[in-house]
């Protein structure tokens, strides 16, 4: 399946929240699951940028760290 297009780029050393990463030389993929986790040397070629595929799944009635251990109430119509 073929990636979809991004312009986003995030750099070694940044915190740039949760999703997924393709090193723009070699194509390895890191993840990462925090919002406070930094984004580290690729570990196959030591590349320092990345494509970014951030995470967009996630509610847009999450918006705190206790909206994920206590997630509100969905409406119902």
């Amino acid at each position: 399946m073929a990636e979809p297009e991004t312009n986003k780029t995030a750099k070694a050393g940044e915190r740039p929240g949760p999703g997924r990463f393709i090193c723009v030389d070699c194509g390895q993929e890191v993840r990462i699951d925090s919002t406070d986790q930094d984004l580290v040397k690729c570990p196959t070629c030591a590349c320092e940028m990345y494509n970014c595929f951030p995470m967009t799944h996630i509610r847009p009635d999450i918006k705190t760290p206790e909206d994920v251990l206590n997630p509100p109430k969905r409406k119902t119509e």
